[in-house]
């Protein structure tokens, strides 16, 4: 019985330098989005109140800065219906401002940015 099929990619050498670009962008976009969530996670679990510095960057905090969310600084973090959404849903919904910001991830497909931030969530 048959499971599975491997096929050898052959790609020319314009098909190679454009998934080597991809590789980097889906690259730079995954860790963006990770560091998104490590800064929240740390925002909620060491908030920053009052014009105190942070003992890292030696940089003023103003009390405006808290995150209302514990997963992601991005984004709307509840959902019409009153339901608060994940770190994944609110990173999502920023894929089309993000193609806008940066034109050259136009070039990936978004289900292509929506499995790089789903592979995030598994990850962690």
């Amino acid at each position: 019985m048959i499971l599975a099929y491997k096929y050898k990619l052959k790609a020319s050498l314009s098909q190679e330098i454009i998934m080597t670009n991809w590789v980097s962008m889906l690259r730079s976009h995954y860790n963006f989005c990770l560091r998104d969530r490590i800064e929240a996670y740390e925002q909620v679990k060491y908030p920053k109140l009052g014009n105190y510095s942070d003992l890292k960057t030696k940089a003023p905090c103003c009390p405006l800065t808290c995150s209302i969310s514990p997963q992601s600084q991005l984004g709307e973090p509840f959902k019409k219906s009153g339901k608060k959404r994940n770190a994944y849903e609110m990173q999502s919904s920023e894929l089309p401002f993000l193609k806008q910001a940066r034109p050259w991830y136009k070039k990936i497909h978004s289900t292509v940015l929506q499995q790089n931030l789903r592979r995030l969530k598994t990850d962690e």
